[in-house]
């Protein structure tokens, strides 16, 4: 049984890896993808919070923790006056007694548990995702996600943000990956997480009601990111001159964090905010319309054939190789302009490409996407060991990319000495905690054979355990590229 290419890319190019689900493959590899195009996306099962209530949690945690604050120090200063009153003899009390301060600080107390363990964890929106990747009909989808959550990239690591970035890639990348890329960006541009990582939430037009008092500076990391890495490109034919016009454009929208307000914890447009005047971007004149400008703006920036061209280049790069082909690109490039930048006919459009069969699975799996591909072949999610711990050590860590620019994207990106040896390390531990759950040398021989060459499948079956057999697929090359 030699290897089958046009299998493997099925399920690991346009998928997660290969599981029970997918052998629905082997007969029309193309026709099994192109069907998940008509399949709806699904969101994951799992109760997670949405950003507004995350954002309203944390705001409430604040406020019992400055009430906290505020009731030890009435508490210390009753202690002193108590103090006092005693060496006057104004007041006796037993001995070991304690001052009562009332049930009101413990009450505080139990309710600000109940309140942090309402947030949503990080280690939960991966959990939850892994299951989903392990268990889907429909790969393509998550591995559409993936792509989609990293040419928007959230950094975990920075504020607010970090709260919310697992509810802002349900919210504004998972219902769009097969809708209009206007849409996707719109929701990723203008949603809180957006707002807060690249600083726009307190960006201030200098001419705004508010600019004109606080004499607030005006912040361009948004502006100059929607240009550079959500549409145009790097090369896209923009000046600085844009990136502060759009910044302009941007301001007025920020996040709503008034307990009071009717809007606490959504994104909202504040006029007194806003630079006011017309601004000028790409040669083109905006009017002043306040809450209207950036929606204006962004939907010439999305005809531009510079975004054409920037976005389905990435989507190449991503999903076929980092040297895909001039004609490969092109031809996504006309399917964005054509339809309008709508990604379910971009996506069709690299499914009926020859170059996304024919070329070899060379790009190394990312982490995250180790272990989707080790929850579909198990399947089942890889909770052991921890998955979280686990992206860390391999240099992944979960919603945490290190700038905006997302995660690398070259062939051999995570083909570091030390990436290499933490991937040896957590495929021997998950083998341990698993391999009891398949039975891998009848899997390779009479399941999914076609996906391993004869060499992969001969020392596969050479394993002295089931731990070692599991461990050895999982590193081999086939498992490791997609």
């Amino acid at each position: 049984m030699s290897r089958n290419l046009a299998f493997s890319n099925a399920v690991g190019r346009f998928g997660l890896g290969c599981s029970a689900i997918d052998l629905r493959a082997l007969d029309d590899p193309r026709g099994y993808v192109r069907a998940q195009l008509d399949m709806s996306v699904t969101a994951p099962e799992a109760k997670l919070m949405s950003t507004t209530d995350q954002l309203q949690a944390m705001m409430h945690r604040r406020q019992l923790a400055k009430q906290r604050r505020e009731a030890m120090a009435d508490a210390d200063g009753a202690k002193v006056k108590l103090g006092s009153n005693m060496q006057d003899g104004a007041m006796a009390m037993a001995p070991g007694a304690e001052p009562s301060m009332g049930g009101g600080m413990m009450e505080n107390d139990s309710e600000a548990k109940a309140t942090q363990g309402s947030i949503t964890k990080n280690a939960d929106e991966l959990i939850t995702w892994l299951r989903l990747a392990a268990a889907t009909e429909a790969p393509l989808h998550e591995r559409l996600f993936l792509h989609w959550t990293n040419h928007f990239t959230i950094g975990a690591g920075k504020g607010k943000s970090s709260l919310t970035a697992g509810s802002f890639q349900r919210e504004a990348i998972r219902p769009f990956i097969l809708g209009r890329f206007h849409d996707m960006a719109k929701a990723a541009i203008l949603h809180a997480s957006m707002l807060y990582y690249l600083d726009n939430a307190s960006s201030i037009g200098p001419d705004s009601k508010v600019g004109r008092i606080k004499k607030s500076g005006l912040n361009e990391n948004l502006g100059r990111e929607v240009l550079e890495l959500h549409t145009l490109g790097v090369d896209g034919g923009y000046s600085q001159a844009d990136v502060t016009a759009l910044a302009s454009v941007l301001t007025g929208w920020t996040v709503d964090l008034n307990p009071k307000s009717e809007t606490f914890g959504e994104v909202v447009f504040r006029e007194r905010l806003h630079q006011p005047g017309p601004k000028t971007i790409l040669g083109k004149r905006y009017a002043e319309a306040g809450a209207e400008e950036f929606p204006a703006v962004l939907a010439d920036l999305v005809r531009h054939p510079s975004t054409a061209r920037y976005v389905t280049r990435r989507m190449a790069r991503a999903f076929v190789s980092e040297k895909a082909s001039d004609s490969l690109q092109k031809n996504l490039a006309k399917a964005f302009q054509d339809s309008d930048g709508d990604l379910k006919a971009v996506t069709a459009a690299l499914i009926q490409n020859d170059e996304a069969w024919t070329a070899a699975p060379v790009k190394l799996r990312s982490p995250i996407e180790f272990l989707a591909a080790t929850g579909r072949l198990l399947g089942q999610a890889p909770v052991r060991p921890s998955p979280k711990a686990s992206l860390l050590a391999m240099g992944q860590p979960f919603l945490a990319a290190p700038s905006p620019k997302g995660w690398a994207e070259e062939d051999d990106a995570w083909a570091t000495s030390d990436g290499i040896k933490s991937r040896i390390d957590w495929a021997q531990q998950c083998a341990t905690f698993n391999a009891n759950h398949v039975d891998i040398r009848k899997l390779v021989d009479d399941r999914i054979g076609g996906y391993f060459s004869d060499e992969t499948r001969r020392v596969i079956r050479q394993g002295e355990s089931p731990e070692q057999a599991l461990a050895l697929l999982m590193l081999s090359p086939e498992f490791q590229r997609r």
